[in-house]
């Protein structure tokens, strides 16, 4: 056990004010991780400087002709021909231009429907395997490690790794400060670097508007 981390985490909570809204005021630790922590990771692959991301492994961009290119990775396999027209039995990545705006309505919510596209004479699709492209390798790293740590880290501009977690204390301590500091000495342990502990106040205190840390606490749902 932290003792620092301990002696700040509940420092911190004792001197959370009062409130009939219990997630109004929040403790929340920021994990800043080591480089080595992810030393092996693969660099991220993105279609172009020109595309916005706008779903994890969906881009888009706005071209100027007046349509638009979206690519998606990993779609299917689906109940449609694979990309040489026998049976679609591996995942693909797809790049979808076309003038409609209508094609990439789901994009940034269910990307994969990119296949109703297909067979469109005002669409235009190329599709290539997404076994060996180099998303696949970053894409399988994170998930890999989601699976094993159950969070994926955040990347800051700066380049560095980071996690944040947090508790209400007006819930109740053991839905607050003790999971809380349970779950960062696992973080610690597992991933090592530095822990900030700061107090912050949230307007919207709806468990929607909450951080995903949170509300998984609010669940008694483990973190790592």
């Amino acid at each position: 056990m932290n003792r620092s981390l301990t002696r700040n985490i509940i420092g911190a909570a004792r001197r959370t004010p009062d409130s009939a809204e219990p997630f109004t005021h929040l403790v929340e630790v920021e994990h800043v991780f080591p480089d080595s922590a992810f030393a092996d990771a693969p660099a991220r692959w993105t279609p172009g400087a020109d595309f916005t991301e706008v779903a994890g492994g969906a881009w888009l961009r706005e071209n100027a002709d007046g349509t638009r290119t979206a690519v998606v990775t990993g779609v299917g396999p689906k109940q449609l021909p694979a990309a040489d027209g026998g049976t679609w039995t591996k995942e693909e990545v797809w790049t979808v231009t076309s003038a409609d705006p209508d094609v990439f309505a789901h994009l940034d919510d269910k990307p994969h429907r990119i296949t109703w596209a297909l067979g469109r004479e005002d669409v235009e699709i190329v599709r290539e395997p997404y076994e060996g492209h180099p998303a696949e390798a970053w894409e399988e790293y994170w998930y890999a490690f989601q699976l094993r740590h159950r969070f994926t880290p955040a990347r800051r501009t700066d380049g560095r790794y980071t996690l944040t977690l947090a508790c209400a204390p007006n819930s109740t301590w053991w839905e607050g400060p003790w999971p809380l500091l349970s779950a960062c000495n696992q973080v610690l342990k597992a991933l090592g670097g530095r822990a900030v502990v700061r107090s912050v106040t949230v307007n919207d205190a709806s468990p929607t508007a909450m951080p995903a840390a949170v509300y998984q606490m609010r669940q008694q749902t483990p973190l790592v």
